[in-house]
């Protein structure tokens, strides 16, 4: 080796009075970047829950901030003062009012009921998903004593595995320390089964089911022997041969629909097609009211065959009067379609209710300020917006392009989008 030089950690030769990078050097340095990223994430998060879970509180220390004198003669005031500072912050945060209230809520367990757990998220050295699979295992717990033993526990593990790894770990602790019955966690565990919706691309869903694992196992082996014994009514290659999966997907489907029995389903959403797309002429979108686009092929059976379905073409209209002013309050059957066709969603910007399950709300108020039953008045609200408009200082203007402005009692504006526009109504 020459004078003046030394041999580097990684086995090279560096000079002395030069700072030569190495390999190793510079692959320390971004696992150390990435690690006080993560770092500070996980202090990001915490002061998000932190924050979030005080407004929830200050909500209903002051429930005059956000409500209106009708909102606050109700017995459930403090309740309502609490879900619109959640949309309040849903609304910046782009999230759903529900989500912000789980947040909160998941906060305030963390502080009550995990201390410890709660002073390693603070500070930084566990993440979001630890927390989160901690606090829902302790949902319902009434042994403070195991509750005690349990945060100690899993704290000192939560920055040490995966997520997936504690929560397995986090699981088998819960089982030692916690005296409640099985059965008991059960019957709570029970009470939270639905079921639910979830989009897909290219026209799919998915339809998920929260059920007692008996009931799924039930469900799933009838469904395999369902299937196996439809399948060997035909073979590989042969018309109409369809997988397993295939099988199992579209026999659930008609069970749960009822296909063919005298309680088939009878909801009906609106399938918007325009005539010429269906005849292959024009390539205008096929629109599936709540759901979106879907393809000519989908759209042609579904006009043509689902009893399930309203089937409305966008042209020629009824005719049917659509404008009433003030003569009556309720919306006309002709205006709820034209509401449906005309908007996708809930004009919510946090909710994703399709249009067509809606109510059909005055923009200006009948009676506060005197709307009008006019379909420039009239838009698709859930049951929780049409609430918050007529109990919370939560403020909604039309504006001239159609869109409408949503103003908080804090201040905070957003501009929903414009709505859809199906076509022209005819001229009155």
């Amino acid at each position: 080796m020459l004078t003046g030089e030394s041999e580097s950690a990684a086995g090279f030769p560096s000079i002395a009075g030069t700072a030569v990078a190495t390999g190793l050097d510079l692959i320390v340095d971004r696992l150390n970047e990435a690690s006080y990223a993560q770092s500070d994430a996980n202090r990001a998060h915490a002061r998000l829950w932190t924050a979030l879970a005080e407004l929830m509180r200050l909500a209903r220390a002051n429930p005059q901030v956000y409500l209106r004198s009708e909102g606050m003669a109700r017995a459930d005031a403090l309740a309502i003062a609490e879900d619109t500072a959640a949309y309040d912050a849903g609304l910046r945060l782009q999230l759903s009012a529900n989500q912000v209230g789980s947040i909160a809520h998941e906060a305030q367990v963390l502080e009550d009921r995990l201390p410890t757990l709660r002073d390693a998220f603070v500070a930084g050295v566990t993440t979001v998903g630890h927390v989160r699979a901690a606090v829902d295992l302790v949902t319902g717990w009434a042994d403070e004593g195991a509750l005690e033993a349990f945060d100690e526990r899993v704290a000192a593990s939560a920055s040490t595995t995966t997520v997936s790894v504690f929560r397995a770990r986090a699981r088998r602790l819960k089982e030692r320390v916690l005296r409640e019955s099985p059965e008991d966690r059960h019957t709570k565990a029970f009470a939270d089964r639905r079921i639910w919706i979830e989009r897909a691309d290219d026209g799919m869903a998915y339809l998920h089911a929260l059920v007692a694992a008996p009931d799924a196992v039930r469900i799933v082996e009838r469904l395999n022997a369902t299937a196996r014994a439809e399948q060997q009514k035909t073979r590989v290659g042969e018309p109409g041969w369809r997988s397993r999966d295939q099988l199992r997907a579209d026999l659930a489907v008609g069970w749960l629909a009822g296909d063919g029995t005298p309680t088939a389903a009878k909801v009906r959403p609106m399938l918007l097609v325009p005539l010429l797309s269906l005849l292959g002429e024009s390539d205008q979108p096929i629109e599936l009211a709540g759901y979106g686009s879907i393809d000519r092929r989908s759209a042609a059976r579904l006009f043509a065959k689902a009893p399930s379905f309203r089937r409305v073409a966008t042209d020629p209209f009824n005719g049917e009067i659509l404008d009433y002013d003030r003569t009556r309050y309720r919306p006309t059957k002709a205006q709820r379609d034209w509401v449906a066709l005309r908007f996708e969603t809930c004009i919510d910007p946090t909710c994703s209710r399709p249009a067509h399950d809606s109510d059909v709300d005055h923009l200006e108020e009948w009676v506060r300020d005197m709307g009008r039953t006019n379909r420039d008045n009239l838009f698709p609200l859930c049951e929780n917006g049409n609430r918050r408009k007529n109990l919370s200082r939560v403020a909604y203007r039309r504006m001239p392009s159609g869109k409408v402005a949503i103003t908080t009692p804090t201040g905070f504006t957003v501009t929903t989008e414009a709505p859809t526009v199906v076509s022209e109504a005819p001229p009155f």
